[in-house]
């Protein structure tokens, strides 16, 4: 069982790609360059997080926007803006926004001709889509600020209405930052920007907008004769232990039984978080399998043109012979 839900996609190392380089927008560009690049085969995205990627601030101020932990889906974001001009400042414009980037690995490829023969290079860069833009128009900051001049002001912005929520993937990192930007008349702009963890909303999930399937929110669960129940209730909570009642009174004979928790990411191979072996015995008689959530599984969530679910497995192992198995959704997050 991974500790980490990260680890399942560092599992190939970090390898650069020589000459290979990637590139975000601001204000994600802090570290621009050879750490967003890597090897085929490898996710260089899994070992890098939203934070290491936020420039927080520009050349002309030092401070800092400071969010208040707990912004959920559909709640608000609070934050303090407090910042200190460390030169002059004349701009056209000020802008507070929120906005959402989708960050992902995108495999690239170049194929040179030497002599007569073709060489292809392919390897793995780390690009981003800005997903929304919410603007705060009711926030008055100065355009134009003298040298070692404060602000200090309090903000209250919308979370994302329906999502997604803050997640990293593995191969895909969904960010959302508060920025504060001054626009510079034929020169750059100066800003100030913090990254906002927002969670998913279990109330969300609840009410049923998120197509979830019948079994996804059921503690007890049924599909002939085999039960899987689990316990506690879900959504379950990353980073903690979710035990599976399972039953499946015929199971007989084979090479044995496995209990599996995959993660389902659209535009992604499936992801086996854990498992678990019994005898085919065991399962007929019914058994109960802990398996331990890692605590930075992402939670289920559809957006940003991703979709995430969760499923267990309980399979037959049959030799010679299509494998028995039966599957139920659960949520986390």
């Amino acid at each position: 069982m991974a500790n980490s839900y990260l680890d399942l996609w560092r599992v190939a190392g970090r390898a650069s790609e020589p000459g290979k380089t990637g590139s975000l927008p601001a204000p994600l560009d802090r570290i621009n360059g050879e750490a967003l690049a890597g090897r085929d085969g490898t996710h260089p995205l899994a070992f890098l997080s939203s934070a290491e990627l936020l420039t927080p601030c520009t050349g002309a101020l030092t401070g800092s926007l400071e969010v208040k932990p707990g912004s959920l889906v559909g709640g608000e974001i609070r934050a303090r803006l407090r910042v200190r001009a460390t030169k002059e400042i004349k701009a056209r414009a000020t802008r507070v926004s929120v906005k959402g980037h989708l960050v992902r690995e995108v495999t690239q490829s170049h194929t040179e001709k030497i002599g007569e023969q073709e060489h292809t290079t392919t390897w793995i860069e780390v690009l981003a889509t800005e997903i929304a833009k919410v603007p705060l128009t009711e926030l008055a900051v100065p355009a134009t600020l003298a040298p070692n001049e404060e602000i200090d002001l309090d903000i209250l912005a919308p979370a994302p209405k329906l999502g997604p929520p803050s997640v990293h993937l593995g191969v895909y990192m969904v960010v959302w930052t508060l920025q504060v930007e001054w626009d510079i008349a034929a020169g750059t702009d100066e800003r100030v920007a913090a990254v906002i963890n927002v969670a998913q909303n279990p109330d969300l999930l609840r009410s049923g907008v998120i197509a979830l399937g019948p079994s996804a929110m059921m503690g007890a669960w049924s599909e002939g004769e085999v039960t899987m129940d689990l316990e506690p209730n879900p959504p379950i909570t990353p980073g903690s232990a979710l035990k599976v009642n399972v039953r499946w009174p015929s199971a007989s004979g084979g090479r044995g039984a496995r209990v599996e928790l995959y993660a389902d990411l659209s535009k992604s191979l499936p992801v086996r978080i854990a498992a678990a072996e019994l005898a085919t015995s065991d399962l007929a008689k019914g058994s109960t399998i802990t398996f331990e959530i890692p605590s930075d599984a992402p939670p289920v969530f559809d957006g940003a043109g991703l979709a995430l679910r969760y499923r267990i497995r309980t399979l037959i192992d049959r030799p010679l012979r299509s494998d028995l198995a039966a599957e139920r959704s659960v949520v986390i997050g």
